[in-house]
């Protein structure tokens, strides 16, 4: 099936304003990760913070992104100023993260188990109310740069090739607190994390910022339907299309955001008989692979979804995930620890859709909004996913929390856990990461637009409104 509309020369994006758009996708990637790969192991092992309270404490922010996040939607799509609707909270979000950031580090050792719970969530709820203002500005400002179906998905590998430098990095982060040069963990976070913060969330975070353009401006300057604020959450969330979207964008978040906070436990106790340093040195070199097999999926997944289409390839990465899901118990061996290293070839693809395939069918599904209901909303619909990623992320932690509690786990027993307690983290992990290709490939069926739908629609919307 090849491509049956090419790209008008208007439609396309100039290569450094993809690069620099693309750039944004570096703090995001980290911001919905960072966090909980380091507050894990630095508050939850090095500090000795109860796993259930961690879980607490990484779910309670996301609890209130849930207020933040449309709130921040609404607001990036009626704002009005001399630099657009997005720019200037993209810019000034990614200052405000890079200080929040920064600020969770300096936790005080020796508090109460209480006051550490405290100084994490407060701080979380910080860093991600700050989040909430760069992320939803960014990726409504991401889906504005070009009307066109297929110059969408060629900007998004931009965005995937940042992202997954990104993921590479964040593998490296909690490695790097245990360096010879500092004096303990977190000391390491602290030094790790300003480094992080100027040359992450505000040298990469403002870039968009700077070179982004927003192409539907005016268009929504001009709307004569402005919908209402809960009307508008209620059109959004329940079409069908974004139902599809979100449930793929949830199951993919959720389930493996389970299966990855369990997986270090597993690495380490498990694979590597409770040697937490060649536990965490493995995990990173695995993160690692599925950065490797992402740089290369980038580029095949482009192309599959150029002559095939975005939902078929969709369905073809899934199919391959809930392979590598059932993989997951067999590689995971302390016999052959480096076998797990295959856990990339399977399970990478998915990842590197959701930076390519995903954003891409959202911007789409923003034409359909608009021309399903009249007025141009990707804040409202940005916020929608943004949530949802961080929900399905953060969530799961406080479900790892408890399956590691009720496992029976004591990280201070080291590899002479109580029987049966790594068999049944094992079963988590390798369920976890079955039902999340199984429950996206259901919900993929929701979302039916594709490259004729795209076409139609946006013919029908420039002959309401004209061209942007």
């Amino acid at each position: 099936m090849k491509t049956a509309h090419k790209t008008k020369p208007e439609d396309h994006v100039p290569f450094g304003q993809k690069l620099a758009v693309g750039a944004g996708g570096f703090p995001i990637q980290n911001g919905g990760l960072v966090i909980p790969f380091m507050a894990q192991a630095i508050f939850q092992i090095f500090l000795g913070l109860n796993p259930i309270l961690f879980g607490m404490a990484m779910t309670i922010p996301r609890i209130w992104d849930a207020f933040t996040d449309p709130v921040m939607g609404r607001v990036s799509d009626r704002f009005k100023s001399r630099w657009g609707r997005r720019r200037p909270f993209v810019f000034g979000g990614a200052v405000a993260v890079a200080l929040a950031f920064m600020s969770i580090w300096m936790v005080p050792q020796g508090l109460s188990e209480m006051a550490t719970f405290l100084w994490l969530t407060i701080g979380s709820i910080l860093f991600f109310t700050a989040f909430t203002v760069y992320s939803v500005p960014f990726n409504a400002l991401l889906y504005e740069q070009t009307p066109d179906y297929h110059e969408r998905t060629r900007l998004m590998v931009f965005l995937a090739l940042f992202y997954n430098i990104g993921n590479l990095c964040v593998n490296w982060y909690l490695p790097a607190t245990n360096m010879a040069c500092f004096s303990n963990t977190l000391v390491g976070a602290r030094w790790v994390s300003l480094v992080l913060g100027l040359v992450v969330f505000f040298g990469l975070g403002v870039l968009p910022a700077i070179f982004g353009k927003e192409r539907f401006y005016a268009v929504a300057e001009k709307a004569e339907n402005k919908i209402g604020f809960f009307k508008a959450i209620g059109q959004a969330a329940s079409s069908k299309p974004m139902l599809g979207l979100v449930g793929i964008v949830f199951a993919l978040n959720f389930c493996g955001a389970v299966a990855g906070s369990i997986a270090m436990y597993i690495v380490i106790y498990y694979v590597k008989g409770g040697n937490v340093e060649q536990g965490i040195i493995l995990n990173a070199w695995n993160g690692t692979g599925f950065a490797v097999v992402g740089f290369v999926g980038i580029y095949v997944l482009r192309w599959l979804a150029l002559h095939f289409g975005k939902r078929r390839t969709m369905f073809i990465v899934l199919a391959l995930t809930a392979l590598g899901g059932v993989s997951k118990w067999f590689i995971f061996t302390p016999e052959m620890p480096h076998l797990l290293l295959l856990d990339s070839v399977l399970n990478g693809p998915v990842w590197v859709s959701l930076g390519v395939i995903v954003p891409s069918m959202i911007a789409d599904l923003c034409d359909w909004d608009e021309y399903k209901f009249g007025e141009r909303r990707e804040g409202i619909i940005s916020s929608v996913f943004t949530w949802i990623t961080k929900f399905g992320g953060s969530f799961t932690f406080l479900v790892s929390g408890i399956a590691i509690h009720f496992s029976g786990f004591d990280e201070k027993l080291g590899a002479d856990q109580p029987e049966g307690t790594m068999t049944i983290l094992r079963i988590f992990f390798v369920a976890a990461s079955i039902l999340a290709p199984i429950l996206a490939m259901f919900c993929l069926r929701l979302y039916t637009l594709n490259e004729k739908d795209a076409y139609e629609i946006r013919a029908e919307l420039e002959a309401r409104r004209g061209e942007v």
